[in-house]
């Protein structure tokens, strides 16, 4: 099966950003729900970064993460979204899964080379203070760009 290429890919989040008072507070507005879906990404698994809070994605043969695909992200969004993910992460093109079984590009964030990986239940662990952490992060951006 080809997978399909928008013209604006929609990006797909596999951590923090799937929760959707983080994404909000990153977003600086709430997503509509018909804007979602869930979505699988084959090849890649989803494993802690050592010493921090939040979840990178390693290449694995057999491995699988489910994630969410969010639709019709505009250029303020992404700048919101680059700016929260910071150097750590590149932005890559990947090819999900949707329930549907038909396989879509998306963009999603990978880990720079170097980024050590470890073990964290993100939500359970830490969505609590990092809530905290990304709003406070967030309002430089929304006063400075809006």
């Amino acid at each position: 099966m080809q997978p399909v290429l928008p013209d604006d890919p929609p990006m797909f989040f596999f951590g923090t950003l799937m929760d959707g008072d983080v994404l909000a507070a990153v977003l600086g507005r709430p997503v509509a729900p018909e804007s979602m879906e869930p979505a699988r990404l084959r090849g890649w698994r989803r494993v802690g970064i050592a010493g921090r809070s939040y979840p990178m994605l390693t290449p694995h043969a057999t491995g699988a993460v489910d994630g969410l695909l969010v639709h019709g992200l505009d250029e303020r969004d992404r700048n919101h979204l680059d700016y929260y993910e910071g150097p750590e992460y590149r932005v890559a093109l990947l090819t999900v899964r949707l329930r549907d079984g038909r396989e879509m590009t998306a963009e999603t964030y990978l880990c720079q080379p170097g980024i050590v990986a470890s073990r964290s239940e993100w939500r359970l662990r830490h969505k609590r203070s990092a809530l905290a952490r990304i709003r406070a992060l967030m309002a430089g951006i929304i006063r400075r760009w809006g």
